[in-house]
């Protein structure tokens, strides 16, 4: 398989991605991360964050999309 050179993207989608892994394999809550990563990312909104929780089950992942529509227009 061949891949290119890395991109912005990719390096903040990989950053992301593994920003929450790590916190879900301490067992620390995403649910209070998630604020802190979106402005960080520079989202305005937290449902935007959310599309890197990809590699979560469908299950932690509505729960995380609820959450973060629930307090849309906090930050």
């Amino acid at each position: 398989m061949n891949f290119g050179q890395p991109t912005a993207h990719s390096l903040r989608h990989s950053f992301a991605v593994n920003t929450l892994k790590d916190i879900k394999e301490r067992g620390e809550s995403s649910h209070h991360a998630l604020p802190i990563l979106a402005t960080y990312m520079g989202h305005s909104e937290y449902k935007h964050t959310t599309i890197y929780l990809k590699f979560l089950d469908a299950e932690h992942r509505q729960g995380l999309t609820d959450f973060a529509i629930s307090h849309q227009g906090e930050i």
